[in-house]
């Protein structure tokens, strides 16, 4: 995935996190969304189990993906 900056947005604001922390299913499409576009940042939503990715510009695309055990 190269060097990426990666913000978690929830409940205390924005900070940055290593791809790791993130629940297996998301940290795959989080990945996979960064290896077949070109983006400078990613986002990660977290709302409770639902996390929602967004890639900056310019790619500027949305997938939701809901964290499973």
């Amino acid at each position: 995935m190269g060097q990426k900056t990666i913000k978690l947005s929830d409940k205390t604001g924005y900070r940055e996190i290593e791809l790791d922390s993130l629940p297996r299913n998301v940290r795959a499409a989080v990945a996979d969304m960064a290896d077949k576009n070109p983006v400078a940042n990613i986002i990660v939503d977290q709302m409770g189990m639902l996390y929602r990715i967004h890639l900056s510009e310019p790619a500027n695309v949305y997938l939701d993906v809901l964290a499973v055990a």
